[in-house]
């Protein structure tokens, strides 16, 4: 038990350390977002004195010179350049901003957790053996989810926004070189990049809600998954139906966090593995009991013939919920499937 126990406190304690560092960078970031939100004031600014100068020019054509007219139009599209640029660094700035809050509350729930673990009281030999044991295979499991989740992370920024933004860096070269050559073509192609800096935009957004919706801490966890398996049933060709009874108040952030990871791994799974067209999502609140269910109406599959699996591939999205209702939440966690007829996950959660 002393070895388990040491080994958790380690674990805790490198969490620790991750904390710290991510709050730092937190905080280094968070000083860049208000040093780039004045920037961009400041050019919107500038950006608008400017284009009053154009709609000038262009009303008295006359009074100015070819050469100054073209001097007039290559300061515009600098700013206007200038400012895209900006408003997008800010973005990025801004979305690493979110992550790195959402990291340091996956970060505040592990140390919590790992707390918890580490001072569990000892009755008995036996006991000290089952609960070491135990522990151990949590801590174990705990690790592999999250750097399972960090890889799916990783790979998802590489395939996504981190090509996008390698586009839009080739894009912004072409209408350098253009400025000089061609106007109208360099504002053809200033228009087709905005409009490529949108969509990336909207769909780094997107993935950065996957990943930790803001809403989940302003609006709470009902209206969070409405607006995520709207989109995710969207994104996935999944009908998927919500129901929600009694679950009128708030409720405590890891409480929401992890329902919302636990609705959200099933629902992956069952569009990797279930090859389903439509989904149900039940949550009813009944005397301080929190009933979660959801299921689908897709191929199946055998519960022994998975859970046998020593690889843990097959099993570790059903290890990671059982974790995150019978650990986290001190609940019970239920699964049912038959080849051929469906899957069924639940979860019984007291509630605080």
């Amino acid at each position: 038990m002393v070895d388990s126990q040491d080994r958790i406190k380690e674990v805790r304690d490198g969490f620790r350390e991750e904390q710290e560092r991510n709050r730092r960078e937190l905080t280094e970031v968070e000083v860049l977002v208000r040093q780039g939100s004045s920037e961009v004031e400041k050019l919107a600014q500038r950006e608008l004195s400017v284009s009053n100068r154009i709609r000038d020019l262009e009303v008295n054509l006359d009074k100015y010179s070819k050469e100054e007219i073209k001097n007039f139009y290559t300061a515009a599209q600098e700013v206007q350049m200038r400012l895209q640029m900006m408003r997008a660094q800010l973005e990025q700035l801004q979305l690493r901003q979110g992550a790195l809050r959402s990291r340091q509350n996956q970060l505040s729930d592990l140390v919590e957790l790992l707390d918890e673990l580490s001072g569990m009281g000892i009755s008995s030999p036996a006991q000290a053996a089952v609960v070491g044991g135990d522990s151990h295979d949590t801590i174990a499991n705990i690790i592999q989810t999250q750097e399972k989740e960090r890889l799916r992370i990783s790979l998802q920024m590489h395939d996504g926004p981190a090509q996008a933004m390698s586009n839009l860096v080739l894009r912004a070269e072409i209408c350098q070189r253009l400025v000089d050559r061609d106007l109208d073509q360099a504002r053809s192609e200033l228009t087709g990049l905005k409009n490529a800096i949108n969509s990336t935009l909207q769909d780094t957004r997107k993935f950065i809600f996957e990943l930790r919706p803001m809403t989940l801490d302003d609006l709470g966890l009902v209206p969070t998954l409405r607006r995520f398996i709207a989109q995710f049933g969207e994104k996935n060709n999944l009908e998927v139906n919500l129901m929600v009874q009694g679950l009128d108040n708030r409720l405590p952030n890891h409480y929401e966090v992890t329902i919302f990871r636990f609705i959200q791994e099933a629902l992956r799974n069952i569009v990797k593995h279930a090859n389903a067209r439509q989904a149900r999502v039940l949550l009813d609140v009944s005397s301080s009991v929190l009933q979660i269910v959801i299921e689908d109406e897709g191929s199946g599959f055998s519960i022994s013939e998975v859970m046998a699996d020593t690889s843990g591939r097959r099993n570790m999205g059903i290890a990671s919920m059982r974790q995150q209702v019978e650990i986290i939440l001190k609940g019970e966690f239920g699964l049912e499937s038959a080849i051929g007829r469906g899957t069924r996950v639940a979860a019984t959660i007291p509630l605080p």
